[in-house]
């Protein structure tokens, strides 16, 4: 009875094994090009060699410094993280388009809104928002990089279906990966984790990833300094020290342990570009 048993968990053990086999996560790294300290970070995470999506807020003063620093790095897949919020008190950004032409989107200062009520509030025009993601996809398009997707910032994008038709049209237009497209599963991740959690929270979820799906873990960089400890979060759900939840999100993705972790798993690393053509594929 007890050589049975023992037969029983090993075939438990191999057929766990290969149920992981074809299981993908996209590591995504969202704001990149927001300030200096964002760009540093990516910078270290990038030089790990680990399969990276990195979207870049091209909106933000910064995005040129990012540009330059990252686009040595073939193991990176670039993106545009479109936005239309501008969310950290006493650093605010505009619309890449003449801000007249998209008054309707901004503050009697020119800036975006910091929340999506906010700007939802403010009754955005649709045309007008057009010209605004058609001016941030185009300042992409020259910057010198290979931008192969788009997603967004926030949720003001997403949470109206007709703003959300115009993102998803423009993307098809320009021939961007939409990422809604091809990841199935968004994992929980670790931004609402307290820092000294945010490790074991994230190898917990490895542990019980979904096999043969494209899994997503969206993931914010940041290093503590003058310049990202200033900086605070408008919106009520963001959390406070953003610095440090930044740099520990850094530190666990850059480590040994959380490549060890990949291994351990048999998860594949993957990008936006590959998984999209691996679904053209199969036709789906």
């Amino acid at each position: 009875m007890k050589r049975l048993a023992v037969w029983f968990l090993l075939i438990f053990c191999i057929s766990g094994s290969f149920a992981k086999e074809n299981t993908t996560l996209l590591v995504r790294c969202d704001d990149i090009g927001m300030c200096h300290a964002v760009n540093v970070a990516a910078q270290e995470l990038a030089e790990t060699g680990i399969p990276l999506n990195y979207s870049i807020m091209f909106v933000c003063p910064w995005y040129q410094e990012a540009v330059d620093m990252l686009k040595d790095h073939d193991n990176v897949c670039f993106g545009i993280h479109l936005a239309v919020n501008s969310e950290w008190e006493n650093y605010r950004w505009g619309p890449c388009a003449v801000n007249t032409a998209v008054s309707s989107l901004t503050d009697e200062d020119g800036y975006f809104y910091p929340r999506m009520d906010m700007a939802y509030a403010a009754d955005p025009s649709l045309e007008e928002m057009e010209a605004e993601l058609r001016a941030q996809i185009e300042r992409a398009l020259r910057s010198g990089l290979e931008v192969r997707y788009c997603d967004t910032h926030m949720s003001t994008l997403d949470a109206r279906d007709d703003i959300h038709r115009v993102v998803t049209r423009l993307a098809e237009e320009y021939g961007l990966i939409f990422s809604e497209f091809v990841s199935d599963r968004r994992m929980t991740g670790m931004y609402s984790q307290d820092p000294p959690e945010k490790r074991g929270a994230l190898f917990r979820q490895l542990e019980n990833i979904d096999a043969d799906v494209v899994n997503l873990l969206v993931c914010h960089l940041g290093k503590t300094g003058p310049e990202m400890d200033a900086l605070i979060d408008m919106n009520p759900s963001g959390p406070e020290h953003m610095s440090l939840h930044r740099e520990t999100e850094l530190k666990v993705l850059s480590s040994q342990g959380f490549r060890e972790k990949i291994a351990e798993e048999n998860i594949k690393l993957s990008t936006y570009g590959i998984e999209y053509e691996n679904k053209q594929r199969k036709g789906e």
